[in-house]
């Protein structure tokens, strides 16, 4: 019976180690997240043509190749000292990387859900307008 107790244990944690480790992974936490890079300031109806994101690369740079902005389940990372506006109804941010840089901020205009915000320890100044 404790043998049981403890696989079961066992079980639960690894378990929970993996689940945290795919969060941490998914979020950017452990490295770049998969989405697009600002280069100017820019929102999230900005079309390619626009040319205020570009696609990212592994090491979490602009590699030239103009983007839309960040879609549903996407994540962004801030180029420069930026101002980027949130302004399209219900949009899901998995990830906002700000570590390498010092952000112009977040200006939400719409409803925006992100799942977490890596910072790196610089801040991400937000406003919210209604």
């Amino acid at each position: 019976l404790f043998q049981k107790a403890i696989q079961k244990g066992l079980k639960t944690a690894l378990f929970t180690t993996s689940t945290a480790a795919l969060m941490l992974s998914g979020s950017g936490a452990l490295g770049v997240a998969a989405g697009v890079i600002s280069i100017n300031d820019a929102a999230f109806s900005d079309l390619v043509a626009a040319g205020n994101w570009n696609k990212i690369t592994a090491a979490g740079v602009a590699d030239d190749n103009p983007a839309a902005a960040p879609q549903d389940n996407e994540a962004f990372t801030y180029g420069g000292n930026h101002n980027i506006t949130a302004d399209k109804v219900g949009r899901i941010i998995t990830a906002i990387n700000v570590a390498a840089t010092n952000p112009g901020g977040l200006n939400i205009t719409e409803d925006t859900r992100v799942g977490s915000i890596v910072t790196g320890g610089n801040l991400l100044p937000v406003t919210i307008a209604a």
